[in-house]
């Protein structure tokens, strides 16, 4: 019995087993799927013939295991890399990210580089450097010396993406004077600074088949930055230390700037998706040779004024926080929206204080006359003495702000309203919307991190709906029923 299972495991008696008798090919593609290169070489215990295969895979993955010491990563890193044989990798991956307390971990500049320069020379399609690590970990560099992490150039590489959130001082330094000829997109993130000439010179001149940039750096000074580029598609920006920032690029589809700089001054023909997060000054940060039709636009009401540059986009995203407590911001805020473009899909999302719901609700509901789909995530007081905390001679309170005048909701036939509490107001809401719209298919509720409201705000819900229209809540708004339409009732 035993000798037959032996033979059987080996192959009827060969001395090789089914498994090791594979070609390399795929027994690469075996370990691979493992995604840990430590699971890989832990193999070669098995015979002689599996302990060389994990040397020659095409893809690396080298992750720190969670229980394990974290000082003694590097090293690990170290081995590995330097007992690779095979002259190419399609893929290098080093990942490090622990919320253990109380150890003291530093992983210098210094230890880092090797592991690039090995990339540089064997890695021809993505680099993946992900180390998250607290800064109560990072012990500070010793003998006053500076991090500096060198990016030696990559020539085969056609991804790039440096993770480093585990210092504040680590300072990328490019290898200058080389191209990333099959470089195609670039993510740097973390607590990293760079020079703003390197930063320039990279993107302008270092990288010229680049089609994805996403930068979330701390240049060393405040500097100009200036991102002149035929081949970008998609440009993410939080670049920290920006005084002016030129973007001149024919082929850039979407933009997304976190945080504003100075000035800034933006020249793209093809954009079809801005989102603008931070503050927006149509006098220091200007679109120019920019269409005014956008696919998508997602702003703030720090940048709100913003959406006077286009006339018309599929879908438009606000997140608007109204914790204005003077009257005179809010009438800013006002007469910075009193003409949005016209939009398709209109997602809302809203926070407010002080203010009432309702009349900012009616004075962005006027810009939906060509809107099929509208999403309302509402975020408010948890009493109606907070909501009219505002002054008196604010404008919410006067009886011009809830006239309805001007309010076209014919083309909508979707609503979802997020957040939804059965508030007195936000029920005004919902009776708005079905009073006004005219071919309305679906309404959803979604009542999620709120208390469950009573089951006679639901009941009062669909009878207001027109019989033909599918009313849904979400399980946790309505446990007994999640889809029900006012026919139910």
């Amino acid at each position: 019995m035993g000798s037959e299972h032996q033979r059987g495991r080996r192959g009827g008696g060969s001395g090789e087993d089914r498994i090791s008798g594979l070609p390399d090919a795929l027994l690469h593609e075996i370990l691979v799927c493992l995604r840990s290169a430590d699971a890989a070489a832990r193999t070669s215990v098995l015979s002689r013939r599996w302990r060389h295969v994990w040397v020659h895979l095409p893809k690396l993955h080298l992750v720190a295991p969670p229980a394990a010491d974290p000082t003694s990563f590097p090293g690990t890193v170290d081995a590995a890399l330097g007992g690779y044989l095979a002259p190419t990798l399609e893929h290098l991956g080093v990942s490090h990210s622990t919320e253990q307390q109380g150890r003291d971990l530093r992983i210098p500049a210094r230890r880092i580089a090797p592991w690039l320069h090995f990339a540089a020379e064997h890695v021809v399609g993505e680099i993946n450097l992900y180390l998250c690590v607290p800064q109560t970990f990072v012990a500070p560099e010793v003998d006053g010396e500076e991090a500096v992490l060198e990016l030696p150039v990559c020539e085969r590489a056609k991804r790039i993406e440096l993770y480093l959130q585990y210092a504040e001082t680590t300072w990328l330094r490019p290898q200058a004077s080389s191209l990333f000829a099959a470089l195609t997109s670039l993510k740097i993130d973390g607590y990293v600074h760079m020079q703003g000439s390197d930063l320039t010179a990279l993107v302008n001149t270092q990288c010229p088949c680049l089609r994805d940039l996403n930068l979330f750096i701390t240049l060393i000074v405040i500097f100009d930055v200036f991102i002149h580029s035929n081949s970008l598609h998609t440009l993410v920006l939080r670049v920290l230390e920006t005084r002016r920032l030129e973007i001149l690029a024919p082929r850039l589809e979407e933009l997304i700037i976190s945080i504003r700089p100075m000035e800034a001054q933006i020249s793209a023909p093809k954009l079809a998706k801005v989102t603008w997060c931070d503050g927006y000054d149509p006098h220091l940060n200007r679109f120019v040779d920019v269409g005014r039709r956008l696919q998508l636009l997602q702003t703030s009401s720090q940048a709100s004024s913003l959406t006077k540059q286009f006339d018309e986009v599929d879908e438009l995203n606000m997140s608007m926080d109204l914790y204005f407590p003077d009257a005179a911001k809010y009438e800013s805020f006002l007469n910075e929206t009193n003409k949005l473009p016209k939009c398709k899909s209109f997602h809302i999302f809203l926070s407010w204080k002080h203010h009432a719901l309702m009349p900012v609700m009616l004075h962005l509901l006027r810009s939906c006359n060509d809107t099929k789909k509208l999403r309302i995530h509402l975020f408010g007081p948890s009493s109606r003495q907070e909501m009219h905390s505002c002054q008196p001679s604010c404008l919410c309170r006067s009886e011009e702000s809830r006239k309805i005048d001007g309010i076209d909701l014919s083309s909508l036939e979707v609503v979802e309203i997020c957040w939804f509490s059965g508030s007195h107001e936000q029920m005004e809401l919902v009776e708005l919307l079905f009073s006004n719209a005219g071919v309305l298919k679906r309404l959803l509720i979604n009542g999620k991190y709120r208390r469950r409201p009573k089951q006679q705000v639901c009941e009062r819900v669909c009878s207001i709906c027109h019989p033909n229209v599918k009313v849904e809540f979400d399980e946790l708004f309505d446990p007994r029923r999640t889809r029900r339409s006012a026919a139910d009732l």
